[in-house]
């Protein structure tokens, strides 16, 4: 297509030849041409010109010639019957040209073609929209329904032993979202922090963390290695100011524990890996260098029987010194590693009220804090579980928190 302007001209004329005709456009000089409209409708061709004409000065008529703007359309005879069948099918009145009354049905016809196009453009990107909104959903509720033909009989039997109420992690942040939601929390005015162990595992997509800082937007984090805020009170103090204007504070805190195929509390089998490890490794290397300081009596572990060399380690030994008054009554628990589960609990527990107690501007940054607390049990089939422990919300008003 060539198109050649007159450069000073008042009046514009545009012709175009689809074989052997000429369709010929006229104009003053602010006229432009939507070639989309004629080309769509008697060539099948899409272009992309912006065109207005006025009533008095548009005519459409066939010639053989072309001065201002050619196309050559070399088709085959059944393309060029086309394109006469579809000039015959506007030309109401057979004499040659397209009048104002036809040119308006051509017109006519391309916005309604448009406006389809249009409900078919967002259907579409609606449908889209509904696709990635219910995916998680779809996720969940596979994982519930076909969990029965994966199960893992001796962790499930060992799961219900010793974190009898736990949930998956989906119904978890259902259940979290369905009561916060009631008291004024949305992802606009909240901002979502977690204290759970750095490890990888506790990352995995469709799991807690993933789940909820899907739903909450972002996150902030303040745990280490075992789940502790080893962000410390600078850290919360940084969380606590980028929240949203007067808005909320929503804390996720817990130590983890892994549950191998044979029911072997803190072990854990890793994608990838053919040996068995550890889950919390962290909080099990604690308990491991206390039994070598005779602070406990030697416990036969099956998992981290490894000698790891420790020049720099400050949030181990933080954890050890943390947990060695804590081990009073583990010669008489189910399970030792649950018991320093729980114990781990307790201390993550404790610093994440010191956090929040200790912060004097706590109010004049948040109207209300939440914070859930339990332990992650991590499983390689079947999704992981978080056995809740605590669920509690402070507003400024409030001299003592809500349990929920």
């Amino acid at each position: 297509v060539r198109h050649v302007d007159s450069a000073g001209s008042q009046r514009r004329t545009v012709r175009f030849t689809p074989h052997d005709s000429v369709v010929q456009c006229s104009g003053d000089a602010n006229t432009t041409m939507n070639f989309s409209i004629v080309l769509l409708t008697l060539l099948n061709i899409v272009s992309a010109h912006a065109f207005t004409t006025p009533a008095d000065s548009l005519q459409l008529g066939r010639s053989r010639t072309s001065t201002a703007l050619e196309a050559d359309v070399s088709g085959t005879p059944t393309d060029r019957s086309r394109a006469d069948e579809l000039f015959e099918t506007y030309d109401v009145d057979g004499n040659g040209l397209i009048d104002r009354d036809e040119f308006d049905a051509i017109v006519s016809k391309m916005n309604s073609s448009s406006r389809r196009r249009e409900f078919i453009s967002v259907l579409t990107a609606g449908l889209g929209s509904l696709v990635v909104a219910t995916e998680k959903n779809t996720f969940a509720f596979g994982q519930k329904t076909l969990r029965s033909k994966y199960l893992e009989p001796l962790a499930e039997s060992k799961q219900n032993q010793l974190f009898p109420t736990a949930l998956l992690s989906s119904d978890l942040d259902d259940s979290i979202w369905r009561t916060l939601k009631a008291r004024g929390f949305s992802p606009q005015n909240t901002l979502f922090g977690h204290s759970v162990c750095a490890d990888e595992v506790n990352m995995r997509k469709e799991q807690t963390i993933d789940l909820m800082t899907s739903r909450w937007e972002e996150a902030f984090t303040l745990g280490g290695l075992a789940g502790l805020p080893f962000a410390g009170k600078s850290g919360f103090g940084a969380y606590l100011h980028h929240v949203p204007d007067d808005g909320k504070l929503l804390i996720l805190f817990a130590p983890h524990v892994g549950i191998d195929e044979e029911g072997r509390v803190g072990s854990l089998q890793r994608d990838g890996q053919a040996a068995v490890s550890t889950a919390c490794g962290a909080a099990i290397g604690a308990y491991k260098e206390l039994q070598k300081r005779g602070k406990t009596k030697e416990d036969d572990l099956v998992v981290f029987q490894q000698e790891n060399s420790r020049q720099f380690d400050p949030q181990l030994k933080e954890i050890i010194a943390l947990l060695a008054p804590r081990l009073k009554g583990i010669e008489n628990s189910e399970d030792s590693i649950a018991f320093i589960t729980y114990q781990m609990y307790g201390i993550i527990r404790e610093l994440i009220q010191s956090c929040i107690v200790d912060t004097k501007d706590l109010f004049d940054s948040a109207s209300e804090v939440a914070v859930v607390g339990g332990i992650m049990v991590n499983r390689r089939k079947g999704g992981d579980f978080f056995q809740p422990l605590s669920f509690e919300s402070l507003r400024r008003e409030q001299s003592a928190p809500d349990d929920l």
